[in-house]
């Protein structure tokens, strides 16, 4: 059963949202603000969270960055339609995903349920392949990304977009169909925030993310990874066994 943690300092939203959740079999805590979220969190194990922007005390951004450094599960922001500024904010601090108040109840689970299943997927990935580019190392089995030599640390989100256009060099996707195929069809919120993830994985993985080398815009149609493959060249050598094993150390 699926254990959710509901963020919201406005009791009769936090029972709306408690309630469509309980009905669909899932186990659900509210809580209304950030300071007894971080104590929850710490007590025991969630699948996911939803969090009220506007929170007392501990701010939603804020929050959303701490529970990243604690946990990996995915972080959903509830906002007012007119709050973008907090909804890019905090989709760089780590969340995964923002639904916009006034929601429909049906909405908010169909949402909750693609992340819970996106995320039972991610967990049962066998792929072993290495995508190589000059200077880049996209590992699909392992989820994690080298650049020179250097671990990249991404967020679940933002890995999933990097492989999927890693994955297809040189074809172009727009907005919607990004995040379509992060949420394998169930996706029905506001496709700009494909454009937050680009930029937070170019801040990453570019040298000079105004003049991104590997994840290309396409003015006027969307984004495509560079279509220059190559080995995986770094500044101090590809390694001799698995590029993400930690060397032994020497007797």
């Amino acid at each position: 059963m699926p254990r959710i943690l509901v963020i919201e300092d406005d009791p009769a939203v936090r029972d709306v949202v408690e309630h469509a959740l309980k009905r669909e079999g899932m186990e659900v805590r509210g809580v209304g603000d950030g300071e007894t979220a971080l104590e929850r969190f710490k007590e025991s194990a969630f699948d996911l969270a939803l969090i009220d922007i506007g929170l007392p005390g501990v701010d939603g951004i804020t929050l959303c960055q701490d529970l990243r450094t604690m946990s990996d599960v995915p972080l959903i922001m509830l906002t007012a339609r007119d709050d973008e500024t907090s909804v890019v904010v905090g989709l760089e601090v780590g969340a995964d995903d923002y639904i916009t108040k006034p929601f429909s109840p049906k909405v908010l689970v169909s949402r909750v349920r693609a992340h819970l299943r996106r995320r039972r997927i991610d967990a049962r990935s066998t792929s072993d392949g290495l995508l190589e580019f000059p200077g880049l190392l996209v590992d699909l089995a392992r989820r994690q990304v080298l650049k020179d030599n250097a671990p990249v640390e991404l967020t679940a989100t933002q890995f999933d977009v990097l492989a999927f256009l890693a994955s297809n060099p040189g074809r172009v996707y727009n907005r919607e169909q990004i995040m379509a195929h992060l949420w394998n069809g169930d996706f029905y919120g506001e496709a700009r925030a494909a454009d937050v993830h680009v930029q937070h994985i170019r801040k990453k993985i570019e040298g000079d993310p105004k003049n991104p080398h590997y994840l290309l815009t396409i003015r006027g149609v969307g984004y495509k990874f560079t279509d220059a493959r190559g080995p995986f060249h770094p500044a101090q050598g590809k390694p001799s066994a698995h590029p993400f094993d930690t060397p032994p150390m020497a007797s």
